[in-house]
């Protein structure tokens, strides 16, 4: 299910552009208020569960600003809710230069644009899924734990 599905008019129409320059204190909670959306549309955690994951919360452009840009998709567009989920930061940090893999067609109409919107959503998704996986098995090694180190003995 794309996260889009529950936005005003399913999420294929614009909602109202991203206004103010703090995302927790504004316009991210006008998101949340306006969407209903309250997770990371990529991994789930909730952010309003505790403070700690409150802390990592961030908008993200599904159709990156540079994707629109280079397509002359209008910056009203590009900016408005309807291109935007809720983030936490590791995963809009595992995808932020993405680029299409499949260049296609430039978007000719809003429609054209909500379909290139949810194609995109899905590659990050899984690239974000991804890398989830690699960085989880890095984490279970464990690499903050010091090798070859001489045990310390303490003194009686």
């Amino acid at each position: 299910m794309l996260p889009f599905e529950n936005y005003p008019d399913g999420g294929r129409k614009p909602i109202k552009r991203v206004k103010g320059s703090n995302c927790r204190h504004e316009y991210g909670n006008d998101f949340m208020r306006t969407t209903g959306q309250t997770r990371c549309a990529y991994c789930g955690v909730d952010f309003t569960s505790s403070f700690e994951t409150w802390l990592t919360l961030t908008l993200d452009h599904v159709v990156p600003s540079s994707v629109c840009l280079a397509a002359q998709i209008p910056v009203e567009l590009s900016e408005d809710f309807a291109n935007q989920v809720l983030s936490c930061s590791a995963c809009n940090s595992f995808c932020n230069r993405y680029a299409p893999a499949e260049k296609g067609a430039l978007p000719n109409s809003i429609e054209a644009f909500f379909d290139l919107r949810d194609r995109i959503f899905g590659e990050r998704k899984g690239i974000i899924a991804d890398r989830r996986k690699v960085e989880f098995q890095f984490f279970e090694t464990k690499p903050w734990v010091p090798v070859n180190r001489a045990p310390v003995l303490e003194h009686a």
